[in-house]
């Protein structure tokens, strides 16, 4: 009797324990809706329910998603966002395996975001009556904060600041913009016209030149006097020209007393962010997104009527700022946008393509968008010939994808007031969260106390990766002055200069240079582009510093630079068909090849890739070769 008790007694604490574990794994898999467009239904038992703000759904729960219907899911436990847009019937977990929806992991700031939000009671109360019908329905009068960061930790500044505004022509532009965009979206409702796509422009192949070293019996620092009068002629290029980037004056739309209300509201409209690694912070309420349901050219101007509002405005305030802040170029500013936009409305959404393409035009940039088959596209104009990606010609001006498309797309051709063309050139690298790699050490053979250690910023790195190759003009060497006029990294200059300026103390322009040319010959591997990278890819300095090989237009690349920064002597690159060396204006002309500008200054060939040559020795494979001089920025 005693056995059986007991065995009846172990039967039930093992129940326990397995309705307590899938208890337990119940709840570690359970989804919170906190966003729902349309009527998104969820089946039990045979029997349906609304899936609304607050309903705890898991993987195999399964739901309906109307045409026109979207439902977002917050995943505290896996740090998931997961977002379900295509219309259909099944279970949770099937439905985001799905390659039109997207799951991706969000950081423990935004997971805190998005509770603050759903505890907010106006949040619940938009969010109840979303609908995918109307992108307008959703309020206009959500009130403004104030900025975040150091704007509001100086109250007494921002006053000031605020004060110092002149209304009339506050109250002048609020009204050329009221108007701009009201214009715009009348004539998105009809300017939509097909065009025909252009094929990409591909790189150039270029002849291939193998690396020549100078015999160390044959070694020399500098070459006699009887090389001086050696002056060859050259091609040479116009300087590129610097577009500034466009200045709106978007202002911030700010009370100068906060309510407790308005402070309350503020506390739940800082929406984090990512982008490159870096967590970015701007002004924007979950309870103000949109749902196209199709990208109609009423649905768009409709939706373009809704940004064009105050909390709106905040949100391009805070945008421009950030790009201010963090050094942002044109295309880096543009991949901000779309990853702000990707986040905040779903990856690869007609929702993100219409946010991010209304901040860049109200940034005063040239956009236009593209409809094929429903879904949106957003294109950009440059003066840049971009290597590699498909363009429409719009009015004579090339506007270029942002994502391949194959074939024609119906393209609004509305234009925006004092739009400006997107610029590739990088005035100054991206200021991004430092993620070091592993680091490396690089030494001259010839001078053993020139070795320097480095360690390259990762998330500067991808972004440097992903940084579309282009050309100026109708000569495409104009490409490899860009990468050479692109500055180095801040934090790889303190690594690098204090060694280096140290080491080159005291020498003359002539040993300096010399150097820094064998530093740069010797303490990089070389190796084909289409060996390593699959196709001819150009270096930034940091990739140069970073990647085990390098070619010669890296070697290039690097050396002006840092001639440029450490000596303050002008620089060249010297184009040869199927190679890039450099040259160095000294002030005063040492022996060997020399080439003379437009201007009368002479620059002494110093070739990165004919490894322990010194500087005035050309390569013999070069010597009847025509050579064109690329001028760059001092």
């Amino acid at each position: 009797m005693k056995q059986i008790l007991k065995s009846l007694l172990l039967r039930c604490l093992m129940l326990c324990m397995l309705c307590a574990l899938s208890f337990l794994q119940a709840e570690a898999q359970k989804m919170v809706a906190y966003h729902v467009v349309g009527k998104v239904e969820q089946f039990c038992q045979g029997k349906s329910s609304p899936v609304v703000m607050n309903s705890a759904l898991t993987p195999q729960t399964e739901i309906n998603i109307p045409y026109g219907g979207k439902v977002e899911l917050l995943d505290e436990a896996n740090a998931r966002r997961i977002v379900l847009k295509k219309p259909g019937r099944g279970t949770v977990d099937a439905l985001a395996r799905s390659n039109d929806n997207s799951v991706y992991t969000v950081t423990a700031r935004y997971m805190a975001y998005v509770k603050k939000q759903m505890s907010n009671k106006k949040f619940v109360q938009q969010q109840r009556y979303a609908d995918f019908a109307t992108v307008t329905r959703e309020t206009d009068s959500a009130k403004t904060s104030l900025m975040p960061g150091s704007f509001a930790d100086n109250a007494a500044t921002l006053r000031e600041s605020y004060k110092r505004f002149s209304q009339t022509q506050r109250e002048k532009y609020q009204r050329f913009r009221r108007e701009a965009n009201a214009h715009y979206a009348d004539f998105v409702r009809n300017a939509w016209k097909q065009y025909a796509q252009h094929s990409p422009v591909e790189k150039p192949v270029e002849p291939r030149v193998e690396p020549q070293v100078v015999p160390e019996d044959d070694m020399v620092e500098t070459l006699p006097d009887d090389n001086r009068d050696n002056r060859k002629e050259a091609e040479e290029l116009p300087a590129m020209e610097i577009v500034p980037q466009p200045q709106p004056e978007v202002e911030p739309i700010v009370p100068i007393e906060e309510t407790d209300e308005e402070e309350d509201e503020r506390r739940y409209t800082q929406f984090p962010f990512r982008f490159y690694g870096t967590e970015l912070t701007v002004r924007l309420d979950e309870g103000r997104r949109i749902c196209l349901g199709e990208a109609s050219p009423d649905r768009v101007a409709d939706a373009w009527i809704h940004f064009a509002s105050a909390p709106y405005d905040n949100l391009l305030v805070d945008c421009l700022r950030l790009r201010a802040k963090h050094q942002l170029c044109d295309w880096a500013y543009l991949q901000m946008l779309q990853a702000l936009a990707a986040q905040f409305c779903g990856e690869g959404t007609d929702e993100a393509t219409l946010l991010a393409g209304y901040l860049f035009c109200q940034s005063g940039y040239q956009v236009r968008f593209g409809s094929q088959d429903g879904c949106l596209h957003l294109l950009v104009a440059s003066d840049h010939i971009i290597f590699g990606r498909g363009f429409f010609v719009i009015d004579d001006e090339r506007y270029y994808l942002l994502e391949p498309v194959e074939g024609s797309l119906d393209i609004c051709e509305a234009a925006f007031p004092q739009e400006q063309k997107l610029s590739l050139v990088i005035e100054q690298l991206p200021s991004l969260q430092n993620a070091a790699d592993e680091g490396r050490t690089i030494r001259s053979s010839q001078y053993a106390d020139l070795t320097v250690d480095v360690r390259v910023n990762r998330n500067l790195l991808d972004f440097l990766a992903a940084y579309p190759s282009s050309y100026v003009g109708s000569n495409m060497t104009t490409r490899w002055a860009i990468y050479a006029n692109t500055p180095l990294d801040t934090d790889v200059q303190q690594q690098l200069y204090p060694t280096l300026q140290e080491q080159l103390a005291g020498l003359s322009q002539l040993a300096a240079v010399n150097r820094l040319l064998n530093w740069v010959q010797t303490g990089f591997e070389y190796e084909y582009d289409d060996k390593v990278w699959g196709g001819d890819r150009a270096f930034f300095a940091e990739e140069t510093l970073h990647y085990p090989y390098a070619d010669c237009e890296d070697r290039a690349i690097l050396f002006t630079r840092l001639v440029r920064d450490l000596l303050h002597l002008p620089c060249v690159l010297v184009y040869y068909p199927g190679h890039l060396a450099a040259a160095v204006h000294f002030d005063s002309t040492p022996s060997g090849v020399c080439y003379t500008n437009a201007a009368g200054m002479d620059f002494t060939l110093c070739d990165p890739t004919y490894i322990n040559a010194c500087v005035g020795m050309e390569m013999p494979l070069m010597k009847n070769k025509k050579a064109i001089l690329i001028p760059l920025d001092d």
